[in-house]
């Protein structure tokens, strides 16, 4: 596969439409005529390849309801300060519209903000969405019975990348357990393939390490640890063995090296430099946007030896109290919950629908068979991250200690 290179295609102003909104005003105001412009101002970190042409494709449905709205990302403008910038606003009672937040960020932000965010259980229940978004989704978006957010996305953290070409030259099959992963990290490496790209941000790794965790550990013993339940401390340090026999021997040789990133490691698959990348499905969204077809170059498929566990986060938009335009972004909100707003995002984010009710033929093979996984896994979880164990993934990856890191977990339990 050749590499397209591409820069930041974003432009910070999107362009949408005008309607009524689920009210039909806007608070403050004496109505929203039909033909009345209305700003909805956003906050959204969405802005690297892939990622942006996900969201103007959801400007795009929204356009085609509401002609006269204009969609403006403020955290593009607002830069790498974009976060400070819109606890700063929060704080100062000039919110924006609408704001992107992780739903395992939502408690911690009400505890902050008691009353910061509009609960959506009447637009949810008004427009009949509450039996149609999943409700693993929707449970990860509820505190205390009212639900806070806007589920775009579920994205999948043990997704294993691969270059199909590599894979069926060196007569290979996507590996189903660890023991198959290591012996084709072994062929590949004896035939001078790299086997695994990476990065050493520690992110990055601990999205490696979970899912190689997960299918030495067992599904049962990860989610266990993982939910802050029993540790199998021969396990973990199974787990950790693993990992260190990855990042000595078949990792690329340049992961160590200043500003390689994710993206710079989906590009050594991508060019053929090698053959396999641990992240989550956002990268499919970026592989896309290189000019690559999944299922044809690439192909997805859960982490080795886990395939029945589906790790994942949840991407939403809250709306602030006092946002300025809120029947504006009440509307927005819909076309995001919109069977062509669902299906026009997740198609480029690499992401999963949260509704029930898509129809799989919408989607791209690997987009089908990563919501058929999502639909059937024995076990779901979502995303469990610490900082303490980021900072510990880089070090290991300097200086090898094995110890340490299974000190740091120790030390570190998950929900603490």
């Amino acid at each position: 596969m050749k590499l397209r290179k591409l820069g930041i295609l974003w432009t910070g102003l999107l362009l949408g439409a005008t309607g009524c909104g689920s009210d039909g005003q806007d608070a403050g105001d004496g109505g929203n005529p039909e033909d009345e412009e209305r700003t909805v101002e956003m906050f959204s970190w969405w802005i690297s390849p892939g990622e942006a042409e996900a969201l103007q494709a959801l400007v795009d449905v929204h356009n085609e309801a509401h002609p006269n709205d204009r969609v403006i990302n403020a955290a593009v403008a607002s830069g790498d300060d974009a976060r400070d910038r819109l606890a700063e606003r929060l704080d100062e009672g000039e919110p924006p519209d609408l704001f992107q937040q992780n739903a395992h960020d939502i408690p911690a932000f009400l505890d902050m903000r008691p009353e910061a965010i509009e609960p959506l259980d009447y637009l949810l229940a008004e427009h009949d969405l509450e039996g149609t978004i999943d409700p693993e989704v929707l449970d990860a978006v509820t505190v205390d019975g009212h639900v806070y957010a806007m589920p775009v996305n579920v994205h999948r953290e043990n997704a294993l990348f691969y270059n199909k070409q590599i894979f069926e030259d060196h007569g290979l099959e996507p590996p189903t357990t660890i023991a198959e992963f290591l012996d084709v990290c072994e062929t590949l490496d004896a035939e001078g393939v790299t086997p695994i790209a990476t990065g050493h941000q520690g992110w990055i790794l601990r999205i490696m390490f979970n899912s190689l965790a997960m299918g030495s550990m067992g599904s049962d013993s990860f989610q266990s640890f993982m939910s802050g339940g029993e540790r199998d401390d021969a396990k973990l340090q199974a787990a950790i063995d693993v990992f260190s026999t990855v990042l000595d021997n078949y990792v690329n040789a340049n992961a160590a090296d200043e500003g390689f990133g994710w993206t710079q490691a989906a590009e050594e698959v991508a060019d053929g430099n090698a053959a396999m990348f641990f992240h989550g499905d956002w990268a499919k969204g970026y592989y896309v946007q290189l000019g690559l077809t999944p299922g044809v170059d690439f192909g997805v498929v859960g982490a080795p030896g886990a395939s029945d566990v589906f790790w994942y986060g949840v991407d939403t938009f809250s709306l602030p109290v006092g946002a300025p335009t809120p029947a504006a972004a009440r509307d927005f909100l819909l076309t995001i919950a919109s069977p062509a707003g669902q299906v026009a995002f997740n198609k480029l984010k690499g992401s999963t629908p949260v509704r029930m009710d898509i129809d799989k033929d919408d989607l791209d093979s690997e987009g089908r068979a990563t919501l058929e996984d999502f639909e059937n896994a024995s076990v779901k979880m979502r995303v469990v991250g610490n900082n303490a164990w980021d900072e510990a993934m880089l070090t290991f990856a300097q200086d090898g200690d094995k110890d340490a890191l299974f000190q740091v977990y120790v030390d570190n339990p998950p929900g603490e």
